[in-house]
């Protein structure tokens, strides 16, 4: 989720997300889901856009389903880990 349009490479109108409830209890509309590049070699697929989020977050549970990596913690350090590999 993003409230940030330029991030995307590119954008579709949601088939079902109508709205999510954020932090604040209110509902944000989600106007738009894309594609983002994250790195050069980390494509995030089916990203929120919403214009009254001004934060981006990761959801870690679909980023490992659809990564299929799993994720190891060392004190500060966050490993994703390949289950391929």
């Amino acid at each position: 989720m993003t409230g940030n349009k330029e991030k995307f490479m590119s954008l579709n109108l949601p088939s079902t997300y109508p709205s999510v409830k954020i932090v604040d209890g209110f509902q944000s509309p989600v106007l738009e889901n894309g594609v983002i590049r994250a790195t050069p070699s980390l494509t995030l697929t089916d990203v929120l856009f919403m214009t009254k989020f001004h934060v981006s977050l990761l959801p870690i549970s679909q980023f490992t389903k659809h990564n299929n990596c799993k994720i190891t913690l060392f004190f500060l350090l966050i490993v994703f880990q390949d289950l391929l590999t």
